[in-house]
């Protein structure tokens, strides 16, 4: 299998390309526009597209005031909002944004736990906590770690001023994946597979204090599943998985993925072959 070395890393990765520049999509047609040009080789100028923005924060007024505020900005499109991480989840999809700006405490699902999932359901999507415990003792790291921090205090210039940067600084993060061909029966089996074990292997990983590496193996299983259902409306078979993520949300996965052994992981192929292969 050929295996190439990520620049800067020493560790070589099969089937794994680190992404440069910022054209292109990676996933569901999420493209992040540039205001300017910088040293990364993007393209100068304004595009023709605005920053898509999603809000998510439980305060409805937090929502409101930020929504209010980045309006004021030409660079901005405040497309939606979202009260908690599970609605954060779906607008993501639904909306395609270019940016997040996301609060860490809220109901039915915090901010730490959509990390890791958006990170291969949009791995070109832009982070920004904004919260008042952003930057606190390193609370956000692994697959947590978002593309920034602002706490919430600190005015909203800050936090305009951070959007900005983003803008000009896409994510050097970015890998993809070339899982390889699968049929397309044994992968929606699979793919049940992982729905009926998943409250199993979420406690599991709980228990070993291993949320961050289940929440990476979540969005990656959320996103292939996309992608086959994809191929049985057009009835592809096999069809050619990829997957676009971030580097450190991929070892996550590979990690969680590994610790499914015995009858679990089984129920998981060909997929989990697959994957232990690709992931870095």
């Amino acid at each position: 299998m050929p295996r190439n070395r990520i620049e800067g890393q020493g560790d070589p990765v099969p089937r794994v390309r680190i992404v440069s520049g910022s054209s292109g999509y990676l996933n569901s047609g999420v493209r992040v526009p540039f205001l300017a040009s910088g040293n990364n080789g993007c393209m100068a100028g304004v595009t023709t597209e605005l920053a898509r923005v999603l809000i998510v924060d439980d305060k409805a007024d937090i929502r409101n005031l930020l929504a209010t505020r980045l309006r004021l900005e030409p660079a901005f499109d405040v497309v939606g909002e979202a009260a908690n991480g599970a609605e954060a989840i779906a607008r993501v999809g639904e909306l395609k944004p270019h940016l997040m700006v996301l609060d860490l405490q809220m109901p039915v699902m915090s901010g730490e736990e959509v990390i890791p999932i958006v990170r291969s359901l949009a791995p070109r999507l832009q982070v920004v906590v904004f919260s008042a415990y952003a930057g606190t003792g390193g609370r956000l790291g692994g697959t947590e770690r978002p593309d920034a921090e602002v706490r919430k205090g600190s005015g909203l210039q800050p936090l305009v001023a951070e959007l900005r940067r983003l803008l000009v600084e896409p994510p050097r993060d970015l890998i993809e994946l070339d899982i390889g061909p699968l049929d397309l029966e044994a992968g929606m089996r699979a793919g049940h597979a992982w729905t009926r074990c998943n409250p199993q292997v979420r406690q599991v990983a709980a228990d070993q204090g291993w949320t961050g590496e289940f929440l990476a193996l979540v969005g990656v299983f959320l996103t292939l599943g996309q992608a086959l259902r994809d191929a049985a409306t057009t009835g592809r078979s096999p069809c050619h998985l990829r997957l676009g993520t971030r580097l450190n949300v991929g070892r996550a996965a590979r990690r969680a993925l590994t610790a499914l052994g015995g009858e679990m992981g089984q129920s998981l192929e060909p997929l989990r072959s697959l994957l232990l292969r690709a992931l870095p």
